[in-house]
């Protein structure tokens, strides 16, 4: 997915005020007594509750249900309530409650509890009131009676296993009493209007002490009535909008959730029309979920969602796994609970009424891929996922303990005496945890896996990050995605602003997928948690291969990442590109088209907007006014002519540029195999059907070049030449099969083919009448033998009579590597935040000054020494950015020493310095001018540092004052120009440095100018910082509470990542005379670093705002370093 760098979750303050909140919830459900006691007696309280809450904040959960915790026999686990309003007292007092309501409050955290509306206690007063009162009384009408047990015979029996009849003696009444579960829990009448005020009452009772939303228990049964089953009648579906009426005039943002376990068609009324319940469980899913993971085979799931009704567009599904109850089967067939049975339960101990008393753990044999795989359903179809306690690191059950006891055990926080939930002897334990090997607390517990960053609680909390930071899984639709494989399951959820692709492997074993994607041909899927970029997808099927219970999750983007060190504003889609394609209506003879009208026709109606679209303009900020062909040459003629272009660009401000543009025509079968619809410059139609496209994708034209390059040969345009340079072996030049040429999917403002011969062709489409760096510094480089850049081939230059060649291309040996800096350093970076993610609480400083012991501590400082934690992750990295340090320090030795006047080295002196000075004091006047009118249009994460930055103006200005009282700063000589990760190679444990065009931005003559060296180096501090940052800001995208602990660390990496490189650098660059003396190097790297920092800032602003905080933050810390 497209990650902006300082994506957030949205703040909370806008998530409490926004009505559909339990849309985007992510609700955590635990019991008060199982999750920890504070007071050591044995039993979980609202003290221990609150101590907890940091934890579930750092899940990642936004709202936690609560079993029932008021006064009760506990016949039923508090189901059965005595007192609607009050706390058990084993729980703590309503006092308590109310503190950890503003607990959770303050860590933006809804509170959702149980509130049993259906039935009480036996021993509540109301039903002690009701049978001790008359026949016919208002007392005895809270509750339904009869003389005799044969009414409602039409009504089902819910606990079998226990219950003879839904009717029940009461020697004192002298009735029959009605309760549709256990016998001590009278049902309430809700046919009685009294009833349902004193309910209402108790709603306002606990909504008035802060609490969010009310589960309602068992609501299909509120009502009853002669000749029916006494389920979702029409007079509880008037009770409950009563009650959704009462509760909307009184509170804001508040939710009912109705538990009916019923098929989603007879469930749908209880939404009604958005008046009656906000959300609603999805049973018959749940069990689905399961089947269609033992069957292998996504039917059962397919099949009730697709049955599934469309529901009110403020309301909401209910989703969960596993819960306190045992896992129903009522909403299965008979065939459907036999096989469940058979799968899941073929111990008959952990069967109980119609369901299995299991956790999701044992359900699913301690499998680690298949519970990942159930939790991905979950956070990922339609609507609120609902987590059970424990669930998220893998606790076990008991299916000895009786009843549905055997998923109630204490929460496991540590391998201490107790599993860590209480203190108390272990017999006091209202229940034991659990002992066995295999799911016991000493195995696993939450402790250890907050330590272990591959962990099941860690991947959980990555999963649920995923969810929250897309609103699509709470509020968008679902599609699925053809695919034969029955084994795959692929859908697609998507809103108005994305769109998101799921695939699962329901099968433990490998499966291959094609996927039809065709609608959404030339999209880029990105897996989401990796960022990794898969092939566009085409008009073919899309080809995906899943390891056993693997899944995919990925956004389905437009344009590639922006990940690398700098990138342009991404284009449009492909399939818009193609729609607004010019045609132009040319007869047969294509081969001069451009000395024809036909090239008026292009360049009035296609020309500009063509330019526009490529990667490799650069001055999309600006308007062009006007486009011309200014020269050309054909370098392939016949059928299908192929032209190399100069195309004119008049702005609207007056300034004008020149691009080098190839152009080929090709057949309406070559413009369809095209990747990239932006590559089109126009549409042919008539008589011959195709396209004229940009030459780099056209193999033969590359060919043609290489073969002009190779050989020395000269093509005479009307107004000059194109001349070819030879300067080492002539590669092969003629193509050997279809295929190959490879072209660079890079955003950067050159273009690059790779053929399979090993070399790689360069075209720099703005040309200037001067050469380009590149050629001059990587003909010297390869005269001098530097080993450490590609070897250059050749070139291809523009001639003009009266003016310096202009450089169109270049030819460079290829070079085998594992990548870029930039990838190897974002890849080592991603690994170092898992680890120490994993190592450092909140609390936690990476340099040791809050956890490393003082001996540590002590050492770091006065050795100037890494802490050792930092150094035992990163020694092999450090080693990494010594070496970097060593190569630039012999690329600029080299430079230094290369002949010819336009390398001879100059003195740095006072007069040198003061100009730089005053250079980088202009610029960065420019560049805080520009942020200033930006300001308000940055996102809110960017705007304190920018105001921040602004406030110290003037102390920022001073860094480069500070450069005037230095009588001498080493040599000035020819430099890299645009030095950062991306401009090295990953090669052998040693790297390969490329791309000598210098700063894009600026003009040749401005690159080609001699500098300090300090320049160079300026250039990969700061895109260390950049990978540092850029790193950080992907992985705490899902977890942006995490950020402030992590920044700590990021600055020690990038602290002492730049220190080795700048070792590396000043080791080999010794006593040199081009690098500074010490008293200066400081002063004028600082310097050098700001100016590379406000650069960056600008470049930010014109093209990536969402980037913009990355360089901010870098300013501001030069402004405050020492030094």
């Amino acid at each position: 997915m497209t990650v902006p760098v300082d994506a957030v979750t949205p703040a909370p303050s806008a998530a409490q005020d926004d009505p559909l909140w339990y849309k985007d919830a992510v609700i955590y459900q635990a019991h008060v007594k199982s999750f920890f006691d504070s007071n050591n007696d044995g039993i979980g309280d609202f003290h221990g509750l609150t101590q907890k809450l940091d934890y579930l904040q750092s899940l990642g959960i936004t709202c936690l249900w609560l079993l029932p915790f008021f006064p009760s026999p506990l016949k039923d686990d508090g189901y059965d309530i005595a007192d609607y309003r009050d706390v058990h007292p084993s729980y703590g007092t309503l006092r308590d409650f109310e503190a950890f309501v503003r607990a959770a409050h303050d860590r933006h955290i809804k509170v959702l509890i149980e509130l049993v509306v259906n039935h009480t206690s036996d021993e509540h007063p109301w039903f002690q009131r009701a049978r001790r009162a008359p026949k016919g009384s208002p007392e005895r009408e809270f509750y339904v009676w009869s003389d005799t047990d044969k009414k409602f015979p039409e009504t089902r029996i819910i606990f079998l296993d226990t219950e003879k009849s839904n009717w029940a003696w009461d020697d004192v009444a002298q009735q029959y009493y009605w309760h549709r579960f256990f016998s001590h829990q009278p049902d309430l009448n809700h046919n009685n209007p009294a009833v349902v005020d004193a309910v209402i009452d108790v709603m306002k009772f606990w909504l008035d002490l802060g609490v969010d939303a009310l589960r309602l228990d068992a609501v299909p049964y509120l009502c009853v009535r002669e000749g029916t089953n006494n389920e979702n009648l029409p007079e509880t579906h008037a009770v409950l909008k009563r009650m959704r009426r009462e509760l909307d005039a009184a509170y804001r943002n508040r939710m009912l959730l109705a538990e009916a376990n019923q098929w989603p068609s007879d469930v749908r009324p209880y939404f009604g029309d958005g008046d009656e319940c906000h959300m609603a469980f999805h049973f018959p899913l749940m069990p689905r979920m399961f089947m269609a993971l033992r069957q292998e085979d996504r039917h059962a799931l397919t099949e009730i969602l697709n049955q599934t009704p469309d529901i009110p567009d403020n309301c909401q599904w209910a989703l969960f796994l596993r819960n306190h109850d045992e896992l129903t089967l009522e909403m299965v067939t008979d065939e459907e609970r036999d096989y469940m049975y058979s799968v899941y339960a073929s111990d008959p101990q952990a069967r109980l009424n119609l369901g299995i008393r299991r956790r999701l753990a044992p359900l699913m044999e301690n499998s680690r891929r298949r519970i990942e795989l159930m939790n991905t359903l979950l956070c990922s179809l339609p609507g609120t996922p609902i987590i059970y306690y424990g669930d998220e690191i893998g606790m076990g059950d008991n299916i000895y303990l009786g009843d549905r006891n055997g998923v109630r055990t204490p929460m496991q926080w540590s391998p201490d005496r107790n599993a860590g939930f209480s203190r108390a002897d272990p017999a006091r334990l209202y229940a034991p945890p659990i002992p066995d090997p295999v799911y016991g607390y000493q195995a696993i517990n939450v402790e250890a896996q907050e330590r272990y960053p591959f962990s099941l609680l860690n991947w959980m909390k990555r999963l649920i990050a995923t969810r929250r930071q897309h609103r699509v899984f709470g509020r968008g639709s679902i599609d699925f995605v053809s695919c034969p494989n029955r084994k795959v399951l692929a859908y697609l959820r998507r809103d108005d602003k994305e769109t998101i692709l799921i695939v699962v492997n329901l099968s433990r074993t490998v499966q291959p997928a094609e996927l039809d994607l065709r609608s959404f041909s030339g999209l880029i899927p990105i897996e989401m948690g990796g960022l990794t970029e898969f092939p566009r997808i085409g008009d073919q099927p899309y080809f995906l291969s899943l390891n056993g219970y693997a899944s995919y999750w990925f956004t389905l983007q437009h344009e590639p990442l922006q990940t690398s060190p700098r990138a342009t504003a991404p284009s449009d889609p492909n399939a818009l590109i193609r729609d607004s394609l010019p045609r132009l209506l040319v007869g047969t003879d294509w081969q001069n088209m451009l000395d024809s009208g036909t090239r008026t026709v292009l360049e009035r109606e296609a020309l500009a907007p063509f330019i526009q679209r490529q990667r490799w303009f650069g001055s999309k900020s600006r308007e062009i006014r006007h486009a011309r062909f200014s020269d050309w040459v054909p370098v392939r003629r016949g059928s299908e002519p192929a032209f190399l272009t100069i195309v004119s660009l008049t702005y609207a401000d007056g300034w004008s540029d020149s691009y080098f543009v190839p152009l080929a025509l090709i057949s309406d079968d070559g413009e369809r195999a095209l990747q990239s619809a932006s590559s089109v410059l126009a549409r042919i139609t008539g008589a011959r059907k195709g396209a004229i496209v940009d030459g780099l994708y056209d193999d033969d034209v590359c060919d043609r070049l290489l073969t002009m390059i190779a050989r020395g040969e000269e093509a005479a345009t009307a107004k000059g030449s194109v001349h070819g340079l030879a300067l080492l072996t002539a590669p092969a030049t003629q193509s050997q099969a279809s295929g190959r040429w490879t072209r660079g999917s890079a955003e950067q403002s050159n273009s690059i083919a790779f053929a399979n011969d090993g070399f790689v062709l360069k075209l720099f489409r703005r040309i200037e009448p001067t050469p380009n760096p590149e050629l001059e510094i990587g003909r010297v480089l390869t005269e001098q033998r530097f080993v450490r850049t590609p070897p250059l081939a050749g070139a291809l230059e523009y001639l003009r009579p009266g003016v310096e060649p202009g450089t169109l291309a270049v030819v460079q040996a290829a070079i085998k590597h594992q990548g870029s800096g930039w990838e190897f350093t974002i890849d080592e970076l991603r690994r170092y935040y898992e680890r120490v993610s994993a190592r450092v609480k909140r609390s936690d400083s990476p340099d040791g000054r809050e956890r490393l012991e003082t001996r540590e501590r002590q050492e770091a400082e006065d050795r100037q020494a890494p802490p050792p934690f930092f150094a035992a992750l990163q020694h092999w990295y450090l080693s990494s950015a010594t070496t970097l340090g060593r190569r630039t320090a012999e690329l600029h030795l080299t430079l230094a020493h290369a002949p010819g006047d336009g390398f001879a080295p100059e003195p740095l002196d006072r007069p040198a310095l003061r100009t730089v000075a005053d250079d980088m004091r202009e610029h960065a006047v420019s560049s805080l001018t520009m942020l200033e009118q930006r300001l308000q249009t940055l996102n809110d994460a960017s705007r304190p540092h920018a105001e921040a930055v602004l406030a110290s103006r003037d102390a920022l200005l001073k860094r480069f004052d500070d450069l005037r009282p230095l009588e001498g700063g080493g040599w000035r000589i020819r430099v890299h120009g645009d030095y950062h990760l991306g401009q090295v190679l990953r090669t052998e444990e040693d790297f390969v440095i490329l791309d000598f065009e210098g700063e894009p931005a600026r003009s040749i003559a401005e690159r080609r100018a001699k500098q300090s060296p300090l320049k160079d180096v300026a250039g990969m501090v700061r895109s260390y910082s950049y990978a540092a940052y850029a790193a950080l800001f992907a992985f705490t995208v899902h977890a942006p509470e995490a950020y402030a602990s992590l920044e700590r660390w990021a600055e020690t990496w990038r602290h002492w990542t730049v220190d080795a490189f700048l070792q590396g650098y000043r080791n080999t660059i010794g006593d040199s005379p081009i690098a500074p003396p010490d008293d200066a190097f400081a002063l004028l790297l600082r310097a050098f670093t700001l100016d590379k920092a406000l650069y960056e800032l600008a470049y930010e602003l014109n093209n990536r705002p969402d980037w913009v905080r990355i360089p901010l933050v870098g300013i501001a810390k030069l402004i405050i370093e020492r030094g």
